[in-house]
């Protein structure tokens, strides 16, 4: 049973509050908590995070850009700094669910909320990207596909307040690409996410198990300019699902969704040139 209702407006609020309470429950956009079936979770005090101005920054700080947790979905998918630095997490935004969910749903807790078809996470993992995460007693920092594969994501006195992403990776080409039952909103049933210089791409699938995976055989192809590439891309992913029922028909799938991928690649290739 829910105690107490907090709404901090700054960190040190956030941190202050949770440093005194024993059990609370964060929530973000909650486009996945507000419509899910039963009763809310039990906690001594729902914190929500809408009201911290610092968590819907985004702004380059050094040699990385930096996303605060609660910027929305739909804030990403129009940033300008997002598109010329990461542009495969603007793709993946763009992507992402309906125009009301967009405008709703946080990248913080589209990460946090640790769902296999969630399209954020494999752009973030292509692009690697750091999470930030506080709590009482400091801060610490990990790769996100590390922290995807760590239970629970978030640990009870800590909160996700940002992700890092590096600069540098050359002509910094990017390109997602989704396959769902339907154009809008599904949920994914495969995500391809590709980022980093040209020659080097990062190749990451999502909605293919527990966590975002890398496509060794598939990458190496791709960055190759290899004939190549499509089986590569059909045997990584069947590999990964292996015994399914829908491995027939993900076969034809995903050289379709492969080709719409290389479109994009070069796009971006001819774009940045």
């Amino acid at each position: 049973m829910i105690a107490e209702f907090a709404s901090p407006d700054s960190e040190a609020a956030l941190m202050a509050l949770l440093a005194t309470k024993a059990d609370p429950g964060l929530i973000a956009g909650g486009t996945d908590l507000l419509i899910a079936s039963g009763n809310l979770p039990a906690a001594q005090v729902v914190v929500d995070l809408g009201h911290i101005s610092s968590f819907r920054q985004v702004k380059l700080a050094e040699d990385a850009l930096f996303v605060g947790a609660g910027v929305t979905v739909a804030a990403i998918a129009r940033d300008p700094l997002i598109a010329r630095h990461c542009p495969v997490l603007g793709q993946a935004a763009v992507n992402f669910g309906s125009v009301q969910i967009r405008n709703r749903a946080t990248i913080g807790g589209n990460v946090a909320n640790g769902s296999p078809a969630a399209d954020l996470p494999p752009a973030l993992v292509a692009a690697r990207a750091e999470a930030v995460l506080r709590a009482p007693e400091g801060e610490t920092s990990l790769p996100v596909a590390d922290l995807l594969s760590r239970r629970p994501i978030v640990g009870r006195r800590q909160v996700i307040v940002g992700f890092r992403l590096p600069l540098g990776d050359g002509s910094g080409i990017g390109a997602f690409v989704k396959l769902g039952r339907r154009q809008e909103p599904t949920i994914s049933r495969l995500t391809l996410a590709a980022a980093g210089p040209r020659g080097a791409l990062r190749l990451v699938a999502g909605a293919i198990g527990p966590a975002p995976r890398r496509l060794a055989g598939a990458e190496a192809a791709l960055n190759a300019g290899a004939d190549g590439f499509l089986p590569a891309l059909e045997d990584d992913v069947l590999a990964a699902i292996p015994g399914r029922a829908s491995a027939a028909y993900k076969s034809r799938a995903i050289r379709a969704l492969g080709l719409d991928l290389l479109d994009r690649i070069t796009k971006a290739s001819e774009d940045a040139e």
